[in-house]
């Protein structure tokens, strides 16, 4: 048995009350048994039980679902492309200086005896990086692949193939780009949209990118046969409308989204693995029907 919580609206407008109705998993309702028959929402058998029995038939044909749009935020923010350290050198004048015998000051001076105008003191150091794109991952409770897209060469066979079933090719991509605007643009950058898909947005707008959002495929009528998961690496084929399963994959809160940075030329790594962090989905706008 399952409770359904539902807001009812009453006249006058301001006026309103809050009830639940609760329904057994064959959907049919426990309480109150007369709810749905008396606001005309479905018809009922003369027996008192409703005419769409199974749930999944009832809740398709009567119940409308209403969801915000959402884009998942990736912060690149510069950091350390890994957790390694690189060694560098640096030039700097010698400062120090000596009296010799005879009580003139001379500056120190090297192995060989010359006078050391310079020394190269070594030191390590991170290495910074300004993130321009990423790679995005949904993983499931069982940590199986549920979703993939990414920012760089997306219309490339070659990284549609990496996950064929489950890769995310019409997703909407923007950017922000902290390049320097004149008084008419701002002095604070601009949000482009990233549309060459055969290219990375460090190749095709440029490296001083601050933020991305990425806008999954929700409102994709495509059909796709693809793996529905029931535990670990376990799974039936099963067709669906690939845009009303994104939205189902994001909106499961037991699955975990994940983004990988990356530059022009080099990833962020951890004892030289791919370093997958948790990403941020954001909602926005007013809500709307879920067909």
């Amino acid at each position: 048995m399952k409770n359904v919580f539902l807001f009812l609206l009453q006249i006058p407008l301001f006026a309103y009350a809050q009830s639940f109705l609760q329904v057994y998993d064959n959907g049919k309702i426990l309480y109150p048994d007369n709810f749905l028959n008396s606001n005309g929402i479905v018809q009922v058998e003369s027996t008192g039980n409703l005419a769409y029995p199974n749930k999944a038939t009832f809740f398709e044909k009567n119940i409308k679902v209403f969801q915000q749009d959402f884009r998942i935020f990736v912060d690149t923010t510069p950091s350390a492309d890994s957790n390694t350290m690189t060694t560098g050198t640096i030039t700097i004048s010698n400062p120090f200086y000596y009296k010799n015998s005879s009580g003139k000051v001379e500056r120190t001076v090297n192995s060989a005896g010359n006078a050391m105008a310079y020394y190269s003191p070594w030191y390590k150091y991170y290495q910074l990086l300004w993130w321009t794109d990423c790679e995005v991952k949904v993983i499931d409770k069982w940590g199986n692949l549920v979703y993939f897209t990414s920012t760089i060469a997306l219309s490339n066979i070659q990284v549609q193939m990496l996950h064929p079933d489950l890769c995310d090719s019409t997703p909407i991509i923007y950017a922000w780009f902290n390049e320097y605007e004149n008084s008419t643009g701002g002095c604070w950058g601009r949000k482009v949209q990233h549309t060459n898909f055969d290219a990375s947005i460090g190749a095709s707008i440029g490296s001083a990118i601050t933020g991305i959002w990425i806008y999954p495929s929700i409102d994709s009528t495509e059909k796709r046969n693809i793996p529905i998961y029931t535990g670990k690496n376990a799974y039936a084929y099963e067709s669906v409308v690939w845009g009303e399963y994104v939205r189902e994959v994001f909106n499961n809160p037991e699955n975990t989204i994940l983004v990988w940075r990356q530059t022009l030329s080099s990833g962020e790594y951890f004892n030289g693995n791919k370093l997958w962090r948790p990403a941020r989905l954001e909602y926005y706008g007013n809500f709307k029907e879920v067909k």
